[in-house]
């Protein structure tokens, strides 16, 4: 007779959920995607999915769970929904340190003026001098305040906005070196 462990039982346990389970944690990640209007192809489903199930076995989950507390479908839910949109965030952070590092280094190395790059109606008209100053020329926010008759906040406000809708640009549309 083979001599099962904690770990061997632990193991098996997961197995089970996982095969009982994987259909309902497949269509939560999908309705989850689709609500964020995230990218829904087959590899970016099975990345998350194998991150839900890490997460539940690192974490011991199955362990943690009371049916008391409630049905398993909806602590499933719970887990799952909580792991996609902590991939998503991750995804979104990872993108928009790769648009910032790109933009950064283009606008030192490759392009003669940034603003030959930036869409001519995506800015106004000061974001694009508060972005020409301030990135182009390196300028320090006193600086471009300075050089412009505004405040440092709004020189920081208005490259914040630039910025973003930037992001916003190159990673809905993924215009951008990382795609």
């Amino acid at each position: 007779m083979k001599y099962c462990t904690a770990e061997d039982n632990s193991s098996l346990m997961y197995d089970d959920f996982f095969s009982m389970h994987s259909t309902l944690i497949n269509k939560i990640i999908v309705k989850v995607l689709k609500r964020f209007n995230a990218r829904l192809d087959s590899f970016f489903v099975d990345e998350i999915f194998q991150n839900v199930a890490l997460k539940i076995i690192k974490n011991d989950y199955l362990a943690k769970y009371n049916s008391k507390k409630g049905k398993l479908s909806s602590w499933i839910y719970i887990i799952v929904e909580s792991s996609v949109v902590d991939d998503l965030r991750k995804q979104q952070k990872q993108r928009t340190e790769t648009l910032d590092e790109a933009f950064s280094i283009s606008t030192t190395t490759h392009f003669s003026s940034v603003s030959n790059y930036i869409p001519k109606e995506l800015l106004t008209e000061r974001q694009m001098e508060i972005v020409l100053l301030t990135i182009e020329k390196e300028y320090s926010t006193k600086d471009a305040s300075t050089m412009l008759s505004i405040s440092e906040s709004a020189v920081r406000c208005l490259r914040h906005q630039a910025l973003r809708r930037l992001r916003k640009y190159y990673t809905t549309t993924h215009h951008y070196c990382g795609e």
